[in-house]
């Protein structure tokens, strides 16, 4: 049985697939999926949907959306709390994306409250406190923030 004549077709749903996906439609169809079960329920289901939701928002920081990705994973710090395996990353990722869209005290206030939980203990992906502060007093410095 020749299948040669099914390669361009399949390619071009391939193609469809991946451009949809990064499409906001996409995304929303994705966050969508992984907020469908009630947290707590089925600790399996959670732990697949927290992850779900923190590869999303770490996908849509790459592309540079970063108010939603600020949002997809204060969805995932919500829905799971300190339960969630990805909590304490987000939280640092959440005053990453604060950052970038020039909302200065408000990634200070997570940065403050990261290093008063020393988070790098609970998550290696979270910057140790030195480098947390030094990130924090150069925002407080060059922002003149108050903290």
């Amino acid at each position: 049985m020749d299948l040669s004549g099914l390669k361009w077709p399949i390619i071009i749903a391939l193609i469809a697939g991946v451009v949809f996906i990064a499409s906001s439609p996409g995304v929303n169809y994705l966050v969508s999926n992984f907020t469908d079960a009630n947290p707590g329920e089925d600790p399996e289901r959670d732990k697949i949907d927290e992850a779900g939701l923190s590869r999303i928002g770490g996908y849509l920081m790459y592309q540079f959306r970063y108010e939603r990705a600020m949002d997809v994973m204060q969805t995932a710090i919500n829905r799971y709390g300190y339960d969630g395996a990805n909590y304490w990353h987000n939280k640092y990722r959440t005053a990453r994306c604060l950052d970038r869209l020039k909302r200065y005290q408000e990634s200070y206030d997570v940065l403050q409250e990261l290093i008063s939980a020393e988070a790098n203990q609970y998550d290696s992906r979270v910057p140790r406190n030195d480098i947390l502060r030094r990130h924090a007093a150069t925002l407080r410095e060059v922002h003149s923030l108050s903290g």
